[in-house]
């Protein structure tokens, strides 16, 4: 879980835009998502985290202009809320591109377990979007997961 402590500025790893976007990509895809703010995270941390997991940039906006995100404790906040309601261990690295402060979100896949939204539901990426699982897809999928979690030895229960 997120440490509850402030994002310090002069911690931020500083980059030019062009080595931010040699490192991180122009196109959002499976593995990268852009958010403008960290208002409405939950869905792209269930999504990557059902997925292969990713990096959410916030302070990107959808046509790649760099808004800017703030490095401060309301912030965090936020981002350790949908940590604590998705109960997925987020990785924060605060960014300063060219003067602009922004935040990576680094989200790992998780396995063995189903990770939903706070109203529950089951997200997967597919590209850029991401997908709601429906019908037999959720059957299929959870009883997916349930195998690869007892396939190892170590995992499986004791009794």
């Amino acid at each position: 879980m997120i440490e509850p402590t402030c994002i310090h500025p002069h911690r931020a790893a500083r980059m030019t835009r062009r080595a931010f976007w040699r490192r991180y990509g122009r196109l959002e895809h499976e593995r990268l998502e852009f958010k403008s703010s960290a208002l409405r995270l939950h869905e792209s941390v269930v999504a990557m985290a059902m997925s292969s997991g990713g990096v959410v940039l916030v302070g990107v906006a959808d046509d790649r202009r760099l808004v800017g995100c703030a490095h401060d404790q309301e912030t965090l906040d936020r981002i350790a809320h949908v940590a604590h309601e998705t109960q997925v261990e987020l990785a924060v690295r605060p960014l300063l591109v060219a003067r602009v402060p922004l935040i990576a979100v680094v989200v790992p896949p998780v396995a063995g377990r189903i990770v939903t939204t706070p109203d529950g539901r089951i997200l997967r990426r597919l590209g850029s979007f991401n997908q709601p699982l429906r019908g037999d897809a959720v059957s299929r999928f959870v009883g997916a997961r349930l195998a690869a979690a007892f396939s190892s030895p170590a995992d499986r229960p004791r009794g």
